[in-house]
């Protein structure tokens, strides 16, 4: 199970230009209830955000790309 201290830990320690994908799954784990509820999605930009990433959405793929700065 990931949690978002986890999830933010690893992602202060990723060099830049490093791509974590988070697939729907981990996305329900670290911000329940996960996709598509509006607010788990809000809560994951602004955790983007503040870890310096850019986060990019691939729903074809069920999954999100969260792009370190």
């Amino acid at each position: 199970m990931l949690t978002q201290a986890v999830l933010k830990s690893y992602l202060k320690d990723m060099p830049a230009g490093h791509i974590f994908d988070l697939t729907y799954a981990l996305f329900a784990d670290a911000f329940p209830p996960g996709e598509p509820d509006m607010v788990a999605r809000a809560a994951l930009r602004a955790f983007a955000a503040d870890c310096h990433c850019d986060l990019k959405h691939n729903a074809l793929e069920g999954r999100y790309e969260l792009i370190r700065r």
